[in-house]
């Protein structure tokens, strides 16, 4: 009889985890190509359209896949859990398994463990692989760069440079055809600029700066917003000295997302020890005036100017006191670290909200179950957007605010599955 029990919650297990595996790939593949096409698109706008070898771009969009995964698992194991659930509901399978005196947490077992599995996973991409990747991003862009100058100028657009503004038009390679640049570096003095065609060629890699050498240009100088005092020029050629580190800051800037918790600590630790040093500053400018206000009490008799001297020090007393002690960088490290931890366990968390549905007889199980994830997924990314926003509305550490999504859901669940086992 023992035997037999045990086959039979093996054979169980096996199917809810043949199932649930096979929802998995569907949800993951949805979810996937949703914020896949996504990047593709950023890549068609800013790599495809220029001359970039075949398999650069390959390499590119490959470094980008861990960004997309940080969000795609956990929609995707939320929605594969409704799936099975739902189905196994409408074909009155989770009814047979409560006639038969099986216990439905043998089932919901299964989906726990897949659901803590692909939290490891989502923590190993956040941690590992996205920092990897990034890293290697940064290093194939940069080559990109050098190889192709004109990767970060548009064809037939206004390109903001720095202080430069260049309008072009065909841009092949490292030439620009027909180009009109406005240089507004000097606020005395504007300078307009055009030419047939210009050459864009590397300076330094490091900096991102590169020069652009333009043939026959002629040169328009205006002071201020005089439209009569003017001059103009023409030259043979003339050298620009062009600065991408902005522009090339959008690609290859490190985030805080995109660091490993280790890393994230360290620059927590530097930035909490700027934070104390900031409270001390504060409170011993406090205590000055503090003293200095009493100083001023004391003094008789009391005039005018003494009353004004009392009413400036209470007024500086009182910023500086109800002043919060908020480093902007600490916070958003603080709540990066966390936020990878939550979204790793979010894998876990979500499952949980998919349980009562075993306690409902639906039709197209399937379908109504990936519409329900569909609807959470909303809901949770509500709620973590909306807990980034307030990070630096909180002196305390802003991590709980990261958890919140997790715990609204959990809470959720429990009180619908108290509810449903009621019934």
């Amino acid at each position: 009889m023992e035997g037999r029990s045990v086959s039979t919650y093996t054979t169980l297990r096996s199917y809810v985890l043949r199932e649930f595996l096979l929802s998995l790939l569907v949800a993951f593949l949805f979810f996937f190509f949703i914020f896949f096409i996504n990047q593709l698109l950023l890549f068609a706008q800013k790599i495809l359209l220029k001359n970039v070898n075949f398999w650069s771009v390959l390499q590119l969009v490959a470094l980008s896949v861990p960004q997309i995964l940080l969000y795609t698992i956990p929609f995707s194991t939320l929605s594969a859990a409704s799936m099975v659930i739902g189905d196994l509901s409408a074909k009155n399978e989770i009814l047979a398994l409560r006639a038969a005196g099986i216990s439905l947490r043998r089932m919901f077992e299964v989906i726990a463990a897949m659901g803590f599995i692909l939290a490891l996973l989502t923590f190993f991409v956040a941690d590992v692989m996205l920092p990897y990747s990034h890293q290697r991003f940064k290093e194939l862009y940069s080559e990109l760069l050098r190889d192709l100058p004109t990767l970060e100028i548009e064809s037939y657009a206004v390109n903001q440079i720095g202080d430069i503004v260049l309008v072009t038009g065909e841009v092949q390679d490292a030439t620009i055809g027909s180009l009109v640049l406005f240089d507004s570096a000097s606020q005395s003095e504007n300078q307009v600029i055009t030419a047939t065609d210009g050459r864009v060629s590397l300076v330094d890699l490091d900096s991102f700066l590169y020069r652009l050498d333009v043939k026959n240009p002629v040169i328009l100088n205006s002071k201020g917003s005089s439209v009569e005092s003017f001059t103009l020029a023409d030259a043979k050629n003339m050298t620009f000295y062009l600065d991408f580190s902005k522009q090339v800051a959008r690609f290859t800037d490190v985030t805080p997302s995109q660091l490993s918790t280790r890393d994230l600590r360290t620059l927590i630790a530097v930035r909490k020890q700027s934070l104390d040093t900031t409270k001390l500053t504060r409170k011993t400018e406090i205590v000055k005036l503090q003293g200095k206000k009493a100083d001023l009490l004391r003094q008789l008799p009391f005039d005018r100017a003494l009353l004004g001297a009392i009413i400036e020090v209470e007024q500086e007393l009182l910023v500086l006191e109800k002043q919060k002690d908020v480093n902007f960088y600490l916070q958003y490290y603080r709540a990066e670290m966390h936020k990878k931890i939550a979204l790793s366990v979010s894998c876990f968390v979500l499952v949980f909200i998919t349980f009562p549905l075993s306690f409902l007889r639906i039709k197209h199980g399937r379908l109504f179950g990936f519409g329900l994830s569909l609807l959470v997924a909303s809901a949770y990314w509500f709620l973590l957007f909306f807990a980034q926003t307030r990070i630096l509305s909180v002196a305390i550490n802003p991590g709980f605010l990261m958890w919140i999504p997790n715990v609204v859901m959990a809470f959720l669940a429990f009180i619908l599955l108290l509810q449903r086992r009621r019934l």
